[in-house]
């Protein structure tokens, strides 16, 4: 409530005698004191109300008001039931900025106090009604497909609140306030995706406003998976936050779940109307294939080209569509593609077809992918995530060998070491490709087979027979150079390769029995 709504009441007769320009102030309580310095017991904001008998001289009225005002009190009422308000305390009042009242015999503070209360939770009241109309206003506009970024922003901005929402990657999906810029909001996505538990205070990392306090929690959906879901990040630590910070944080909440919510249903239509792409590109019915994409926003037209991209996680996730969900996060910013399948995902991305323009657009889709798959690894702990890329645009007519090549790009990245690996095809080197095209059990058995008693024997007699091995084919069979890496003499190498030769039944003498063991230690990865 307001100053001026305290004096406006006729039957309390209050009336300035300083600060009248302050009429606007909040009072959000009133406290009666007799104390000479009340600071100890006031939090800000209160109206303190007085009969004075602190004083025993003028000077006192200057450590009173000087009390009050460090503590943060919004007015003094000085009650005139002993006499008239002093000279000095209205001079100490107007020497310090704050407001006084004059509080008539026949006025209680009883009576004050009761007007503030009743002032307050009107205000209160008013003010929760009206908060809840306008949440239900904002929930309606989303509901019905309304501009997600914009309702949150006007929410934010009336609650006087900095909030953002992100999403697994860093990608700013809403914002009110200052960009918290890329490295930051990467930085903040990695590490909510290894927290355990949230709301989760942490400070803001480097960039602009670096050390800021903020809170991050979870927009937790229905079927939410912290791989692909979202943040919302506000000022402050929860920690410190009032009430009615806590009540409109929970509104932002509430806005940004039903806004996810919507995109999870969106995403997953888009997917249902799409799943028979692979097949419709396998059997080459381009005519349904350019219809389906054309839906989709990403048909075929002059200058444009597709670039497709296959994408998996190891082991096959408990929730089915959650390599989709990943993908979809990942191509989040490339509007027109088409994300569809559960374990095998693919997706089709248009792109400008001209050859060197779209080369380009093929090595700026690489580095969009990796820097996202970089920043889900905090959240791989429990899956590898393997993504591969076509080499280059093509034509509606040449998506399945596109398709074939994104694949195979995939099992490959599936080979390679690490929690997130994006192979482009154009990288994939002959053999490699071949390796990526044979099934794990087979690759698993003839790994296995050349390769399973020199790891045996390594690991009884603690010898190098297998780096041994590789070393030599590097160095294409030479003894000399590889005796001379390996800072062993030729002897020794001689005798290390007749055991490989002898463990594994080839002759390393001949080219064909060198490209099997190559092709075996490339399995082991």
């Amino acid at each position: 409530m307001r100053l001026g709504e305290l004096l406006s009441i006729p039957r309390l007769k209050l009336r300035f005698l300083s600060g009248a320009d302050q009429a606007h102030r909040s009072i959000r309580w009133a406290y009666t004191t007799d104390l000479l310095r009340p600071a100890r017991y006031l939090t800000g904001g209160e109206l303190v109300l007085t009969g004075m008998m602190w004083r025993t001289g003028p000077e006192d009225s200057e450590v009173f008001v000087a009390s009050a005002a460090q503590a943060g009190a919004a007015a003094v009422g000085a009650g005139t039931a002993l006499g008239e308000v002093p000279h000095d305390l209205v001079e100490a009042c107007v020497r310090h900025g704050m407001p006084l009242l004059e509080v008539p015999a026949e006025t209680s503070f009883g009576a004050v106090t009761e007007e503030v209360l009743r002032l307050i939770n009107r205000r209160r009241f008013t003010t929760i009604a009206e908060n809840r109309d306008r949440h239900r206003r904002m929930m309606a506009e989303v509901a019905a497909g309304g501009d997600f970024p914009a309702v949150f922003a006007t929410a934010a901005e009336q609650a006087r609140l900095g909030a953002w929402v992100l999403s697994s990657t860093g990608r700013e999906v809403a914002s009110a306030g200052p960009d918290l810029g890329e490295g930051a909001r990467a930085e903040l996505a990695a590490r909510a995706l290894s927290w355990p538990s949230f709301p989760r205070s942490t400070a803001l990392p480097g960039g602009r406003g670096a050390g800021r306090e903020l809170t991050v929690m979870p927009v937790q959906t229905r079927d939410s998976h912290p791989l692909a879901g979202w943040l919302l990040v506000c000022e402050g630590r929860h920690e410190d936050w009032e009430e009615e910070v806590h009540e409109a944080v929970a509104e932002l909440a509430s806005i940004a779940v039903l806004a996810r919510s919507r995109e999870e249903e969106r995403a997953l239509n888009d997917a249902r109307h799409a799943e028979a792409l692979p097949r419709l590109v396998e059997e080459q019915r381009l005519e349904e294939v350019e219809a389906l994409l054309r839906a989709a926003g990403a048909g075929a037209g002059p200058g444009r080209g597709h670039v497709v991209v296959s994408a998996a996680l190891a082991p096959e996730p408990r929730l089915p569509d959650l390599a989709r969900r990943v993908l979809g996060e990942l191509l989040a910013e490339r509007p027109g593609s088409v994300v569809t399948g559960e374990g095998d995902v693919l997706a089709v991305v248009p792109v400008p077809d001209a050859a060197e323009e779209g080369a380009r657009a093929v090595e700026g889709l690489r580095a969009e992918l990796e820097r996202g798959a970089r920043a889900l690894e905090p959240g791989l702990v429990d899956y590898r995530l393997a993504v591969g890329i076509g080499s280059t645009p093509r034509e509606l007519g040449d998506l399945r060998g596109a398709a074939a090549e994104a694949r195979h790009a995939r099992r490959l990245a599936g080979l390679r070491r690490g929690r997130a690996q994006v192979i482009a095809g154009a990288e994939i080197d002959s053999h490699e490709l071949l390796l990526a095209s044979v099934p794990e059990e087979v690759r698993a058995s003839y790994r296995e087979r050349l390769l399973g008693p020199l790891l045996a024997y390594d690991r009884d007699h603690r010898s190098e027979l297998v780096e041994t091995l590789e070393r030599f084919l590097e160095h294409s069979g030479s003894w000399q150079r590889c005796a001379s890496a390996m800072h062993v003499h030729v002897n020794t190498l001689r005798y290390r390769i007749g055991r490989v030769e002898e463990l594994t039944g080839r002759d390393l003498s001949r080219l064909d029995h060198r490209v099997d063991l190559f092709l075996a230690l490339r399995l082991r990865g």
